[in-house]
């Protein structure tokens, strides 16, 4: 209890520490914490909040005496173009710009911080342990796309560094102990590489080596949608399987065998990044070992409160890590409801078949436990949660456990003799095929996964807690049939009524954010166009969630305004998540290579292409869609963009896309454009479009810019202006998120 209370105290004081934007009060609070404390002490007061009371004091002396020795230096860097010298701590990352490579670097003769290097590709043979020098620019850590984030310095990272000109590299001379783990994980990744096929290695290097960098964004978003995401992300889950693995040759009674074991658990932590995630599990496992080697239980909650406390020793900022909240909220609703829920329905049922059904109701009772205090997380941070979780866990996470012990055993044999790892290799596949394909066919399910900021489903879950808490309150013997049903039918009402909010005028048009980029929705009493998906933040995923929960699983119409990434880039993954009926395409950039993978989706997926050479109209129920070919004579991308206008009754839209000043004014001189309610915005809002004769021409009443961070200065002053001047209202989805315009009735 001494531990839980103290924890208690020293990570609540952490959470107002970090997340509250003022730091002056953190010196101050912590010193007067203490002096309360003392005084608590001397008068023999209140012996259990004191223990609080220390742990919270104790945690703002150590954030500032944190923010001193580690901080400190990389501040005086920042907003500075230095020549820095440093070694290289882990292996490159390739980014869409060059390679980030995590070192710990510094001028010369000053203390080095941990710091992302962003450099040229041709540096990717880059190794640990390896010394280097450039000149630099330094950033702060704590800023991510444009925005103040604590992702990088909860991770321990101080610093973003940019190279410019030559990288002098010097190898590492020798073997270092210190980089031994970041190497074995880069030789275990290469020996993946050698032992299976392309679309396996990203999984197996994820549950085996902690890196998820060889996941593409559409598998990790089905993981997510259907309550994997935690399988490829080292938690408790892996270090379970480990001990569970290792305990067939080693018994836990032997103190030879706990050596072992512990070493195991350090070695598995240390390769695999030191995740905390994996540390709180390593730790938690390491308690339960010893405990059990001398003969004592550990408390659940108190060895989980001393590898949190070890953590945030190590980094207090690590309190504001995702994965660690995560996993620390899980585990705590295993071990607070989860166990418990269990006990109680394997008492509820005949002794004669709790052998057979307590492996189900386990999986169930832990999914469940894990999700009661980890949705609200999730519904946080992404704005979704899954709703199949348990049911996922049930039907194929036993597959886990084979591949992981599997994978265990090819990478052993292939290091002895690589024929005979691959054809252990082979059998790990099959279940691991498994896996995978239940992803991807249940993350096309309606349902699978909830969207908190659209419709109704907030208030379902908001519901459901509310009957949890009333059945934990409540004194008696509890009955789940009446709560059960009233969430199942809710949740239905839920769905139902999320889907006819859309369907309140005969057309409703949905600007989605996708970061930097464009995806339009155009929805007509159930009848669906949409117009462009591509941008930054899971285009697909977006677009493909909307829709289902509007309740479809198909697109009637999918157009492309062209080929650029931030407008077709999510169009693979929206046509793996839902049917989409027919395309329309303009008949430009032959040789772009995400025109050719679309057109090869569509041919294997037998969806109609038609190509727009002529201006065309396509009917969406009670709406029109006049589409307009790129005007003859374009050369650039931008200026070969198809646009069109969405007419329902007297009410119109127009979207272009990127189309430069120059076409708009062509478009516009055609005498083809209606006056129009909405305009989207052309090229997210820059300085090169939607010009003043466009906006003469149209008259817009609204206009929604479709945008995200960006380094290009979208959208620019002179189109925030042009818009003002032009008495049109505008809408924002880097401030205001997805903007859903309603047409009006037709007059």
């Amino acid at each position: 209890m001494t531990i839980l209370l103290f924890t208690a105290g020293f990570a609540a004081a952490l959470l107002a520490g970090v997340y509250l934007s003022w730091p002056g009060w953190v010196l101050p609070a912590g010193i007067g914490l203490l002096v309360l404390f003392l005084g608590s002490v001397l008068l023999k007061k209140l012996p259990r909040p004191r223990l609080v009371l220390l742990g919270a004091a104790m945690a703002l002396l150590w954030l500032t005496a944190y923010g001193a020795l580690f901080q400190a230096p990389a501040e005086a860097l920042e907003h500075r173009t230095v020549r820095l010298e440093g070694v290289v701590t882990d292996w490159p990352e390739e980014t869409d710009y060059g390679l980030r490579v995590p070192v710990r670097a510094g001028e010369e003769g000053g203390r080095k911080v941990s710091a992302l290097l962003y450099c040229e590709p041709d540096l990717s043979d880059l190794r640990p342990g390896d010394s280097l020098a450039c000149i630099a620019y330094c950033q702060p850590a704590d800023r991510v796309r444009g925005e103040e984030s604590l992702y990088y310095t909860s991770r321990g990272i101080q610093l973003q560094i940019q190279s410019y000109g030559e990288v002098t590299v010097t190898p590492a001379d020798g073997f270092s102990l210190r980089y031994a783990p970041a190497l074995l994980a880069g030789s275990l990744r290469d020996l993946i590489d050698h032992l299976y096929p392309a679309d396996q290695t990203g999984f197996l290097k994820a549950i085996l080596t902690g890196d998820k960098s060889g996941l593409t964004d559409l598998e990790q978003n089905q993981f997510n949608r259907v309550g994997l995401g935690h399988v490829v992300v080292i938690s408790g889950l892996h270090v379970s399987y480990l001990l569970g693995f290792l305990s067939i040759f080693f018994k836990r009674e032997r103190k030879s065998s706990l050596v072992i074991l512990l070493v195991a658990l350090a070695a598995f932590s240390l390769v695999t990044g030191n995740a905390p995630g994996t540390v709180r599990a390593a730790i938690l496992g390491g308690l339960v070992l010893i405990g059990q080697h001398i003969g004592r239980d550990s408390h659940p909650m108190t060895a989980l409160s001393l590898g949190l406390l070890v953590l945030l020793g190590a980094n207090p900022y690590a309190i504001a890590n995702a994965g660690l909240q995560f996993s620390f909220l899980a585990t705590a609703g295993i071990f607070l409801l989860g166990r418990p829920w269990l006990e109680k329905w394997l008492k509820a049922l005949p002794k004669a078949c709790r052998r057979w059904v307590s492996p189900i109701l386990s999986v169930f009772a832990v999914s469940l436990g894990a999700m009661v205090f980890t949705v609200p997380l999730s519904a946080l941070y992404f704005g979704r949660f899954s709703l199949i979780a348990p049911l996922s866990n049930l039907l194929v996470g036993w597959t886990v456990s084979l591949v992981f012990a599997g994978g265990l055993v090819s990478l052993a044999l292939g290091a002895l003799w690589l024929p005979l790892g691959q054809a252990v290799a082979w059998l790990v596949g099959l279940p691991l095929d498994l896996f995978l394909w239940y992803a991807e066919q249940a993350g096309k399910v309606r349902l699978a996964a909830l969207v908190t900021d659209e419709g109704y489903f907030a208030l379902w879950a908001a519901f459901v807690y509310g009957l949890i808490l009333l059945g934990m309150l409540l004194p008696g013997k509890k009955r789940l049939v009446v709560p059960v049903c009233a969430c199942v039918v809710t949740l239905c009402l839920s769905a139902i009524l999320t889907a006819q909010t859309a369907q309140r005028t005969g057309l409703t048009v949905t600007v989605l954010d996708v970061g930097q980029g464009q995806s339009i929705l155009l929805n007509s009493k159930g009848t669906t166009a949409l117009v462009d998906c591509g941008g930054t933040t899971d285009p697909g995923d977006t677009a493909a969630t909307h829709l289902q929960n509007l309740g479809k699983d198909s697109l009637d119409l999918l157009v492309l305004t062209h080929f650029h990434e931030d407008h077709a880039g999510g169009v693979p993954e929206l046509l793996s998540r839902v049917k989409v009926k027919a395309m329309a395409l303009p008949d430009v950039e032959g040789d772009s290579p995400i025109r050719r993978e679309i057109e090869l989706l569509a041919a294997e997926q037998n969806i109609p292409i038609t190509y727009v050479t002529e201006t065309s109209t396509a009917r969406l129920n009670q709406a029109v869609l006049t589409l307009h070919p790129p005007l003859p004579g374009s050369e650039t991308v931008n200026e070969r963009c198809l646009s069109l206008v969405c007419t329902y009754g007297d009410w119109d839209a127009l979207i272009t896309g990127d189309m430069p000043q120059e076409e708009e004014r062509r478009l516009a001189a055609r005498d083809v454009l209606p006056d129009c309610e909405l305009l989207v915005a052309g090229h997210h809002g820059s300085s090169s479009s939607t010009c003043q004769d466009l906006l003469d021409a149209i008259t817009p009443e609204l206009a929604v810019i479709s945008v995200g961070y960006n380094t290009y200065g979208h959208p620019a002053r002179e189109t925030l202006d042009r818009l003002a001047a032009s008495n049109t209202q505008v809408y924002r989805t880097d401030q205001m998120g997805t903007v859903t315009v309603y047409a009006k009735e037709v007059s």
